[in-house]
């Protein structure tokens, strides 16, 4: 079972401690967030998955083949005016909006012989989904037509997608991690959404567009009547800690 880390986490032990009860970290600027991301396989202990949960003010996160577009540095400005700073994370995919209504899920593992670009991508969405089932809410895996940073391993509810999915490897001490990052979807506005995406790649000289009726959100797709021991954004995160435990 993974480490679960929140609030101040503390770096690894050397030691293979039980799971801990945590919230998620409320990071004050996006670029902060991402980079706890992206350091997160550092503090595997004991080959023990490391599972951080996280969220930030808005952000746009791209991957670094958007950098070659042509007017990428306009379409970096255009959108700071906006209130959406872009950010470029080190694994794939394309523009995925971040903010105070999304939660990011970060999985970071030493790999093993069976590891693999699949199995990482699995695990995650089976995390996911057992979240989701808990809410009543059915989750299908693929890629969804139309939504922003479409991938094989979206998650979506009613054909809306409420959740993405990217993937990092790298070489830490002489062995391989791998960190798997999902952008769950819980209360901000599809149509926001979209509406940065695509103002994103239209100043950036690409024809890549998004629609909002391709996109969903936790909030809007929970049934009628849905009761919460917390907020609802407390509540994922202390459904998704019980998951990761196995307590599910």
């Amino acid at each position: 079972m993974p480490d679960i880390i929140g609030g101040a986490a503390s770096a690894a032990t050397g030691r293979c401690a039980a799971p801990s009860a945590a919230f998620f970290d409320d990071f004050k600027t996006a670029q902060l967030g991402l980079l706890r991301q992206e350091q997160l396989a550092d503090e595997i202990s004991c080959n023990r998955p490391r599972l951080l949960l996280w969220r930030a003010p808005p952000a746009l996160i791209v991957g670094r083949r958007d950098t070659g577009l042509p007017d990428f540095a306009n379409a970096v400005d255009r959108l700071v005016a906006e209130g959406w700073p872009v950010l470029i994370r080190r694994s794939g995919g394309s523009a995925c909006p971040i903010s105070r209504g999304t939660l990011q899920i970060t999985l970071a593992r030493t790999v093993f012989t069976g590891t693999t670009i699949d199995a990482a991508y699995i695990e995650m969405t089976n995390l996911i989904r057992t979240v989701l089932e808990s809410y009543g809410l059915e989750a299908a895996t693929g890629r969804t037509s139309s939504s922003f940073c479409a991938g094989r391993y979206d998650m979506s509810v009613d054909g809306r997608k409420v959740a993405g999915l990217s993937q990092h490897w790298r070489q830490r001490n002489g062995h391989f991690t791998v960190t798997t990052a999902a952008t769950v979807i819980v209360e901000e506005d599809p149509g926001e959404i979209a509406h940065v995406v695509n103002l994103f790649y239209r100043v950036a000289g690409s024809a890549e567009r998004c629609s909002t009726s391709a996109i969903g959100a936790l909030r809007q797709d929970l049934p009628v009547g849905t009761a919460f021991d917390a907020p609802l954004m407390e509540d994922l995160c202390n459904r998704i800690t019980k998951a990761a435990r196995g307590e599910w």
